[in-house]
Parts: C-alpha cells; sequence; structure tokens
C-alpha cells in the first residue's frame, strides 16, 4: 500500500508532465482505473482523473513534518508550487483543478482536510496538509 497523489482537471493535462520538465510525473504504478474512479466519484469535481507524482509529497505539508524531517517539508513545499505554476499556465479562467493525496485502498475514506488555493495569486499561503486531503485550485 502506498502513497497516491491524484490530479482531477476538466481539461486533459497530459502535455503537463513535458511542461514541467519532469517535475510532475503521470504514472499508474500504484493505483488503478477503478481507484480513480473511485476518487473522483468521492473527492473529485472534475471530468479527467491522473495518477501523479511529485518531487516531493504533500503530505508532508504538516507542522510535524516542519519540525521532525524539515528536508521532507520543503521539498513538498516546492512541489505544490510547481504544481501550482504549471497548472496556472493550463487552466481556463473560472475552472478548477484538484489534487487529493491518500493511501491506495483508501479512496473511499472521507477526506480529513481540504484548503483552495488561487491559481490567479503567485504566493501561496503556508498550507497544512495530511494524508486524506484535497487542495483545489481555483483559476
Amino acid at each position: 500500500m502506498g502513497l497516491v497523489t491524484y490530479l482531477g482537471s476538466n481539461v486533459p493535462l497530459e502535455e503537463l508532465q513535458k511542461m514541467t520538465q519532469g517535475a510532475i510525473h503521470f504514472t499508474e504504478q500504484t493505483s488503478d482505473r477503478l481507484a480513480q474512479t473511485t476518487v473522483q466519484h468521492h473527492h473529485l469535481q472534475t471530468h479527467y482523473v491522473y495518477e501523479i507524482e511529485l518531487n516531493g509529497q504533500l503530505d508532508d505539508l504538516n507542522p510535524q513534518s516542519k519540525i521532525e524531517t524539515p528536508v521532507h517539508y520543503e521539498q513538498a513545499r516546492i512541489a505544490l508550487q510547481q504544481l501550482h505554476t504549471a497548472l496556472k499556465k493550463v487552466i481556463p479562467t473560472g475552472d478548477i483543478a484538484e489534487v487529493y493525496i491518500c493511501w491506495f485502498g483508501d479512496e473511499e475514506e472521507d477526506a480529513l482536510g481540504e484548503v483552495t488555493l488561487s491559481l490567479q495569486e503567485d504566493d501561496l499561503p503556508e498550507v497544512h496538509t495530511e494524508e486524506r486531503y484535497l487542495i483545489r485550485f481555483t483559476a
């Protein structure tokens, strides 16, 4: 069982991997189509769902990681900024993109929290996440 990051959007995002020069990897190593459909049904409001890997685990954006593993916290912060910057270029005004983080097999479980971030802002606020967490980007 591994931690999975799902990215949902209303527009196809396959070109995102090329645009970010490897900072965002589209993969199907951990999840399967059923898991993606489950996440889409229970947590996301988008037409497309992808499993992605980032250069940092977004569940490390929490106060405990900031203190105990500051390197992981910083990698997660940079990964969130890279994702934000990339989505800003491809998500149309008025639309959304969503990221859901959970352990594989926990796709049906209730989310433990969520945050909404604007793609119109350049600077991201400090974000605290954990497993089973939804990050919504609004354009």
